[in-house]
């Protein structure tokens, strides 16, 4: 989004000429914050301000739909091997088609099942023995009261021991969703009865390790995940496996710490990415940040990476790549990354861009730092109109952009003790504090080299540049 001076009225905490805005709440912001942000774009952008409001939750809703379509069970599997996306599809259609069957037989599961060939002693398909547990798992016991959750496990069910064997001889017929299947239905048996339909002490979190342990096995990714999710959570829903069992192998935090296992970590991210799950882009970029800092992490990863420089790099092309796969926590990430100089890559309109979709991907806390952003952005422009307005409108658009940059580069807290260089396109930073040289003139910014101050006052310094004490040019 470009920044243009203007001698328009300025904007503070949502008011303009001293009368509030009248902006909606949107994107789970409060009114106050709406209208403050909405005001700091009014700044620099009118007619974007204007279309805020309505277009952003718009924009929001899309991004969300999108990502919610890529992530789906199905989708992820299509990004696998064909197999586990056929077993699922068979699964799926199996789940229409026991709805479809009920509805014409009046909710009559006899007749609804009676073409099945289900009989121990005969040769039942997959697609019979599958069907089957639906049809037959699907009857639940009269609950005691409203408040009787135990009546709604699957495990309820007057038929649960039978649809279970229908699924065991699907899975000995290599359906190794049929033992994610199991393994679900003692899930919910958990969640919702805490084990209580169970009988002869059976542990319902027990029997579900079990199950999804023996399809995980079987390399169901499916199964994984769960698998992994559950150890790492001790209970869990669906999402991505190799994804959940990488962040255990991490062991950053005290339950997973016994199964530390960097090289590990990496390749289930790694497995995890190839099946289009940003979260893993995002923890692998993450891990190549770190080891860009930390040698001890690198040696435990297998060295990777041969420079600091090279993990860098990689780190953010990950990081990238799931920002644009709709990842909102890489969004957020690469917002601070592009707004600090921690690793040399300091950009402002880069740090705003992302705290901009991470904002509108629900990341709430993005819209704290958009809001330095902006308002440093805004102190640039003023002191350029206080200092010398008509030198810097002589400026070309780009060596325009680049001066606001650069000033609001210098208005940041963090360029305090080690300065920078100030030619925009440098991001070396002093080793040592006062080891640059300033600008023998103004005494207010200063040079890696003579190279960088000659470029520098050749594409913007020169128009702000003054004697200290001066109030002209």
């Amino acid at each position: 989004m470009s920044v243009e001076p203007t001698n328009e009225e300025h904007t503070h905490d949502g008011v303009i000429n001293g009368e509030p805005l009248q902006v909606p709440a949107f994107l789970g912001m409060s009114e106050q914050q709406s209208r403050l942000l909405v005001a700091l774009y009014n700044e620099t952008d009118p007619e974007f301000a204007k279309q805020m409001p309505t277009a952003l939750p718009i924009a929001a809703q899309q991004l969300a739909t999108e990502y919610e379509k890529r992530n789906s069970v199905g989708k992820k599997l299509e990004r696998a091997n064909i197999k586990w996306a056929e077993e699922f599809k068979l699964f799926d259609d199996a789940q229409h088609e026991a709805v479809e069957r009920l509805s014409k037989t009046d909710m009559n599961i006899y007749k609804a099942a009676e073409d099945l060939q289900l009989e121990e002693d005969q040769d039942s398909s997959i697609h019979d023995l599958v069907l089957g547990s639906l049809l037959y798992g699907g009857i639940r016991r009269e609950p005691s009261g409203p408040d009787d959750r135990a009546s709604m496990s699957p495990v309820a069910s007057p038929n649960f021991e039978g649809a279970k064997r229908l699924l065991e001889r699907a899975f000995g017929k290599g359906y190794t969703m049929a033992a994610v299947q199991i393994g679900s239905i003692y899930m919910q048996e958990e969640k919702l009865a805490g084990g209580s339909n169970l009988g002869n002490g059976e542990n319902a979190k027990a029997l579900c390790y079990e199950w999804y342990k023996k399809a995980a096995d079987a390399l169901n990714p499916m199964a994984c995940h769960k698998l992994g999710f559950f150890l790492e959570n001790a209970i869990g829903w669906y999402p991505d496996s190799a994804h959940n069992l990488g962040i255990i192998y991490q062991g950053y935090v005290k339950d997973t710490s016994s199964f530390r296992d960097i090289k590990k970590a990496i390749e289930y991210f790694e497995r995890a990415k190839q099946w289009g799950f940003s979260a893993s882009c995002n923890a692998l970029g993450r891990m190549y940040l770190l080891m860009s800092k930390n040698s001890e992490l690198a040696k435990e990863a297998g060295n990777p990476g041969s420079e600091p420089e090279d993990y860098i790099v990689t780190g953010i092309e990950l990081m990238e790549d799931a920002a644009n796969n709709g990842d909102a926590d890489a969004m957020m990430m690469l917002g601070l990354i592009f707004g600090s100089k921690d690793y040399g890559l300091y950009d402002m309109d880069k740090a705003q861009n992302y705290m901009e979709l991470a904002l509108v991907r629900g990341e709430l806390e993005a819209y704290n730092y958009l809001v330095r952003i902006l308002r440093a952005k805004m102190a640039a422009r003023v002191a350029l109109e206080k200092e010398n307005m008509e030198n810097f409108e002589k400026l070309s658009n780009e060596d325009q952009e680049k001066l606001i940059r650069q000033l609001a580069k210098e208005a940041t807290p963090d360029n305090l003790g080690h300065r920078q260089c100030a030619n925009i396109d440098c991001n070396k930073k002093e080793e040592k504090p006062g080891s640059f040289k300033r600008c023998g003139r103004c005494q207010r910014v200063s040079y890696c080299s003579r190279e960088c101050q000659k470029d520098h006052w050749k594409h913007g310094h020169k128009a702000v540049c003054r004697h200290q004490g001066d109030k002209t040019v």
